[in-house]
């Protein structure tokens, strides 16, 4: 048994991918390529549906102290060749729990003993992740192939590593793919998208009956944080803003909230590596002044009209004209020259709702509609929903109300 061979693990998985293969191997021969392998935190995950809860895009440093976590999957184009992943030795207990679709799991990395028990890479396996998945490829007679790589996740030292180890190998970007792939969801991702849109309702509504206190922007984010805990999703993150201060800060602090000041609040969460996005502007205590109100009116006026245009066959660029033109018709600028983008496995992922993106929609994209803005002496103010395209128009997976209504 040679060394690459003594690491791979033929696991018992679960037998369909979670994205649509034939696809994928139609891209791939649309491109003429052999195989794509990508490495970043969202592609790992797509592609495998699993990701290692210290890896990709976080500094873990390995046991060996000399090396950082990093994750690889291969797809070949030609379905009879088997997908791989390279997870790193010390996540084999991981790997296995999680038990992803892909069997040939190649470990990786450091040699250790935990409690008498030897890493799965004990018996000769490569010390390095670009060994492991060049061994992988030339396994599969593509060592001189057309290998998409994802050039903007792959760290430079791994990348030149495997053009070393790959001589004859063409190098391509697999961004194109991998975009064209995602944008599109699967009924398994459209329903995760739906259950922690549906959480993040609820965490918002908690943010906000927070303020029947006068909490601090700080604890509103442990209001909201708790609810994802509580309902088994990790919180991702959020913007909290009391007032003016959110023209130019919009991160959480310790600032307590005045009376009529507006209070908008973003919150990201996280369901089995799906992401959500949603954005509400309410007040504390009492109606806000007029500047507040005609502003929040602007902003809620876009993103109803924005909601009634989705629909398959319109272009992304076009919402977006529509979303500048609406608010611009009230005399307010968008806070950005996007006015939305597509969220899954990334919060922010195609399409963009831009006037340079030329995607036109189709049924199973998910979108976060997003006009935004800053007003001075107003704050921050947005109305951010997440939408799914349908046949006939779109499907609101966010439903807290986008009314300006006073709490606390």
């Amino acid at each position: 048994m040679s060394a690459s061979q003594a690491a791979v693990q033929h696991a018992r998985s679960k037998s369909e991918p979670p994205f649509d293969r034939a696809r994928a191997s139609a891209l791939m021969e649309e491109q003429g390529v052999d195989l794509i392998v990508a490495c970043s935190r969202a592609n790992v995950g797509y592609l495998a549906d699993y990701t290692y809860y210290v890896a990709q895009g976080l500094p873990y440093v390995l046991e060996d102290g000399r090396q950082w976590s990093i994750t690889f999957v291969g797809v070949p184009r030609d379905s009879k060749l088997e997908p791989f992943i390279t997870p790193v030795s010390s996540e084999h207990g991981s790997i296995s729990y999680a038990d992803p679709w892909i069997g040939e799991r190649r470990f990786w990395g450091p040699k250790w003993t935990y409690a008498g028990q030897a890493s799965p890479t004990a018996a000769g396996a490569p010390g390095d992740v670009a060994s492991c998945v060049a061994d992988a490829i030339t396994e599969r007679g593509l060592a001189s192939g057309r290998v998409a790589i994802e050039l903007e996740g792959t760290p430079a030292p791994r990348y030149l590593r495997l053009r070393e180890l790959l001589p004859k190998a063409e190098f391509v970007d697999a961004a194109r793919i991998l975009d064209a792939l995602r944008i599109v969801k699967t009924p398994t991702e459209i329903a995760r998208l739906r259950e922690v849109a549906r959480v993040t309702d609820l965490a918002i509504r908690a943010g906000y009956e927070a303020l029947s206190e006068t909490p601090t922007e700080l604890q509103v984010q442990s209001a909201m944080a708790r609810v994802f805990v509580e309902h088994g999703m990790s919180f991702g993150w959020c913007s909290v803003a009391y007032g003016p201060k959110g023209v130019t800060l919009i991160e959480p602090t310790e600032l307590h909230p005045t009376v009529g000041e507006i209070v908008r609040i973003d919150v990201v969460g996280i369901h089995h590596g799906y992401y959500s996005d949603m954005s509400r502007v309410n007040s504390f205590r009492r109606r806000p002044n007029d500047d507040c109100s005609r502003a929040h009116a602007a902003i809620l006026e876009t993103n109803s009209v924005m909601l009634r245009e989705t629909g398959p066959g319109v272009r992304v660029a076009d919402l977006a004209r529509i979303a500048h033109e609406t608010l611009g018709s009230h005399g307010y600028p968008m806070l950005a020259p996007q006015a939305g983008h597509g969220i899954g496995r990334d919060v922010h992922e195609p399409p963009y709702l831009a006037d340079w993106d030329p995607t036109v929609l189709r049924p199973g994209m998910v979108l976060d509609l997003e006009p935004a803005m800053r007003v001075a002496g107003v704050g921050s103010v947005n109305i951010e929903d997440m939408v799914l395209v349908t046949d006939s128009g779109c499907e609101v997976l966010t439903q807290f109300p986008r009314e300006l209504e006073t709490f606390g």
